[in-house]
């Protein structure tokens, strides 16, 4: 490992302590480096807070002159709810900046690169890029895109059941999977199923066991619109969408309505339209959607290439028989040869969690 690549993976472990926070801002982290010795570090907190090239600036006080700076993404040059980071990073008298990665924000995308090297200042781009994008692929994909970046999660048997022949999949997978899952739902913008789940499990949606920093948006996807407003999820805060096939009205009852938004949809593949439907919370500025819904919605996703990342939560026992993930998908899931990668594996108690990435 390189000095430049060691002090940047320091950038990066400080950029992740943003994740869930920062949304819809990238999460991002800085170290300022000089004579050897790290004299200042940041990170971005919060949407509208200092970003963390500044506040790594501020740490180093009298000693950021003639430094150099490890910073996630590219800083950024225009005025927004902060002021530009380039700005900042030019008064300070920073000699060198190295970048893990620019930022596709089309306001952004190279000019904070230029900005710098206009005024004096080294630059370099692309040390540890892929862990950096990695860090913030829910902001790079909608940035790209305008559409949320799609998390499908499984919780499987090593047989491939994710339920038993009467539906129930209630704690396939063991604690600490579950308590992953309650963290990944804080970091993400909004989490969805579809009404069979809603029925089958009444599930709250939220995240619990871990501290959280938001709600995020609850999704229901409902084709025929028939949906049971005594359902656990409706008697908590926050905000819930629900998705209906166009043609299908939706009596929701006067003491909710302040949080339930009704998304008419025309209908596809004996559902909805799910591409036009991630077009339209794209548009509401979500940047990132959890699937946890069952076999239906789960394989309208895959069909519709709409997963860019796939979660499998492997439980250590087998079932014989049950529900598969994609049950009755078959012959469609063979037509679409998608591809995915393998990112990561992780030990979780005795589940193993396996992360494929689109690609």
């Amino acid at each position: 490992m390189t000095e430049d690549e060691k002090y940047m993976k320091i950038a990066l472990d400080l950029a992740k302590f943003g994740c869930g926070f920062t949304s819809p801002n990238p999460c991002v982290g800085a170290v300022i480096v000089k004579n050897g010795r790290i004299v200042g570090v940041g990170y971005h907190k919060k949407k509208g807070e200092k970003h963390a090239e500044v506040r790594a600036i501020e740490d180093a006080g009298e000693y950021v002159k003639g430094s150099t700076m490890y910073v996630t993404l590219e800083p950024h040059s225009f005025y927004g709810t902060q002021p530009p980071c380039t700005e900042a990073i030019i008064k300070a008298g920073i000699k060198r900046v190295v970048i893990a990665t620019l930022d596709p924000n089309p306001n952004v995308n190279g000019k904070g690169v230029e900005i710098l090297k206009k005024a004096g200042v080294e630059v370099e781009v692309g040390i540890l890029r892929e862990e950096a994008e990695f860090i913030n692929r829910f902001f790079i994909h909608y940035m790209k895109t305008g559409r949320p970046y799609v998390i499908l999660k499984l919780a499987q048997t090593l047989d491939g059941f994710i339920a038993d022949r009467t539906g129930n999949s209630r704690w396939i997978s063991g604690e600490e999977s579950r308590k992953e899952v309650h963290r990944i739902r804080g970091e993400v913008d909004a989490i969805m199923i579809g009404r069979g789940t809603l029925v089958k499990d009444d599930p709250e949606l939220l995240p619990r066991e871990v501290f959280a920093p938001r709600r995020p948006v609850r999704i229901i996807v409902s084709g025929n619109g028939n949906i049971d407003f005594k359902r656990k999820i409706f008697g908590t805060e926050g905000k819930k969408i629900i998705a209906v096939g166009k043609g299908h009205k939706l009596d929701v009852p006067p003491a909710i309505q302040k949080d339930v938004e009704v998304i008419e949809v025309e209908r596809k593949n004996e559902g909805i339209n799910l591409e036009y439907l991630m077009e339209e919370l794209g548009k509401k500025g979500i940047q990132s959607v959890l699937c946890e819904g069952g076999g239906k919605l789960a394989g309208s996703l895959f069909i519709e290439n709409l997963v860019n990342e796939l979660l499998i939560f492997y439980a250590p026992f087998m079932l014989g028989d049950g529900k598969k993930a994609f049950e009755g998908f078959s012959s469609l899931l063979r037509e679409r040869q998608d591809r995915f990668t393998l990112h990561s594996s992780t030990r979780l108690g005795n589940d193993i969690m396996v992360r494929y990435l689109r690609k």
